[in-house]
């Protein structure tokens, strides 16, 4: 595995391969069948923190201290383009569903909104100041919003909703957690947000009114660092410093099946295309699969 922790995953189009980044400043595509790893790693010049993998399945755009997004062939695992245009460290990257916008979040409290079209220099659609570190960051699933998480900023822990085209704020910062938001993640047909964080909840908000919806969601016992939504829509998975993947009926909020219990402390998690396995990881380097 990984010599450091595993930072986030992501499956390849059909399941068959997943690909993490870490902190050992490598990223790795995994032959889930054979449980081997396919090819050499994808080299950084420094912890990678960020991870988005095109829906063609073609590119990996890796990105972290190095302040630089790297975007790599998945089949030669040679790199393709570099976008050297961050003034700090990248916490995370989001493309959007058409592939044609990269988003990436940074330690210095901005998102940059990067077109792909561009391919030589990477252009600059938008620099977004938010005040804030940049954590998560999350495309709607039109494309038409861009949702951010992050570390405390002027108005507490917030999260900020943006239109992509104006990069401007869309609806008031949404106010309820008490910790660093990890995660946030729109349901698929946009009318809800999903967040997570370190004050061990999560949450859902209404994203036309950024009101909170019911009761925050309660059972883990430590931050909650990453959520995924299965592709039907109906359960989140939730992964957190507990060492536990926790299953929620993504309508309701129950929590639904047994956690799946891990050794070291877990940092992402992500279903399956096809929605019958979840792949984790974190601390100890491992990526585990499991059938659920």
């Amino acid at each position: 595995g990984h010599e450091r922790y595993i930072r986030r995953i992501a499956y390849l189009p059909g399941g068959e391969r997943v690909v993490t980044c870490s902190y050992d400043k490598t990223i790795r595509i995994w032959d889930v069948e054979k449980g081997e790893q396919e090819g050499t790693s994808m080299v950084h010049e420094d912890a990678v923190h960020g991870l988005a993998v095109t829906r063609d399945g073609k590119r990996i755009l890796g990105g972290g201290w190095d302040k630089k997004i790297s975007v790599w062939d998945v089949e030669t695992h040679e790199q393709v383009e570099e976008w050297a245009s961050h003034t700090s460290h990248i916490e995370c990257i989001a493309l959007s569903p058409d592939d044609q916008l990269a988003a990436s979040g940074t330690a210095d409290g901005k998102i940059v909104i990067t077109s792909r079209a561009m391919k030589e220099s990477g252009e600059i659609k938008h620099w977004i100041h938010t005040g804030h570190r940049v954590d998560s960051l999350c495309f709607s699933p039109n494309g038409q919003k861009l949702a951010c998480g992050g570390i405390i900023g002027t108005d507490g822990q917030v999260i900020q909703i943006y239109g992509v085209e104006s990069g401007q704020l869309v609806i008031s910062p949404m106010k309820g957690h008490e910790d660093i938001i990890r995660c946030v993640l729109w349901s698929h047909d946009g009318s809800q947000l999903f967040s997570a964080s370190d004050d061990h909840t999560i949450r859902c908000w209404d994203t036309e009114t950024g009101e909170l919806i019911g009761e925050p969601w309660t059972g883990h016992t430590d931050t909650v660092f990453s959520l995924s939504l299965s592709p039907d829509g109906t359960k989140l998975a939730s992964i957190s410093r507990d060492s536990t993947v926790r299953f929620w009926d993504a309508h309701s909020g129950d929590p639904i099946e047994h956690p799946l219990q891990h050794e070291t402390s877990q940092v992402a998690v992500t279903f399956s295309p096809s929605g019958e396995f979840v792949a984790s990881g974190g601390y100890d380097g491992k990526l585990s699969i499991w059938r659920v």
